[in-house]
């Protein structure tokens, strides 16, 4: 196993990172299509993303064969502003990205302790593998809902389940997240951060070296899918 297998692309600015990473989106996601008729791809919330999701929203492309879930979701009201699926509708189904198919995490069960099975189930019916997946990353070095320390994070990182429910540090605390393993499945593994505080924390897990302190090492492990981390000041 590698050590901090992973590769840094920076941008100048933002606007650049926006450009570059669509392209390249929409490149991996002709690629799937080519090769099986249909392409999945999962994405993490957060404010980072919005300009991401507008941008490939305005993108002409084969939408209607795109499978878009999210890389974990808070266990809120899907009208809630802490949604992760209203963010994505608002900014990422528009347009002529409106033709895509959305898989959400949150259902209708009161918790998302008890939501798993019927989330999993429906993961199962649309998603084998992951073509692409854009992780984020919080300020304390959590991804996806890997938060340090949490009681969940080794079910999170070891589990053969595609997704599993975890505790944050941060209201609202119940999450669901797809499992470490499920996302290592992907062809592709992108990190998007922006900002000089987001990559100084992103070094700081490199050098630690500890997933259960600053999880998104933990997704620094493999060899394959390399972590490709786009970064704009």
């Amino acid at each position: 196993m590698m050590n901090n297998p992973y590769l840094l692309k920076s941008f100048e600015n933002s606007n650049l990172l926006v450009e570059n990473l669509a392209d390249r989106i929409i490149g991996d996601l002709e690629t799937a299509i080519a090769e099986k008729g249909f392409a999945t791809l999962a994405l993490s919330g957060g404010s980072t993303p919005k300009k991401l999701f507008s941008k490939l929203s305005q993108i002409p492309f084969s939408w209607e064969k795109v499978r878009i879930t999210l890389v974990d979701e808070r266990w809120v009201d899907t009208n809630s502003q802490e949604s992760n699926e209203k963010l994505v509708r608002d900014t990422l189904l528009q347009n002529y990205a409106s033709n895509a198919l959305f898989i959400p995490l949150k259902n209708s069960t009161a918790s998302a302790k008890e939501g798993e099975s019927t989330t999993q189930e429906s993961l199962k019916k649309y998603f084998d593998t992951l073509d692409i997946v854009v992780l984020g990353m919080g300020s304390d070095g959590h991804t996806a809902s890997f938060f340090p320390h949490a009681k969940e994070l080794q079910r999170a990182f070891d589990s053969e389940d595609l997704c599993c429910a975890t505790t944050a540090t941060a209201e609202p605390k119940e999450r669901i997240t797809l499992t470490r393993p499920f996302l290592l499945k992907a062809k592709n593994l992108i990190l998007h951060i922006e900002g000089e505080d987001k990559k100084n924390i992103f070094n700081t897990a490199v050098e630690k070296k500890d997933p259960l302190h600053m999880p998104i090492y933990a997704m620094m492990q493999q060899n394959h899918p390399i972590l490709e981390v786009y970064h704009a000041n």
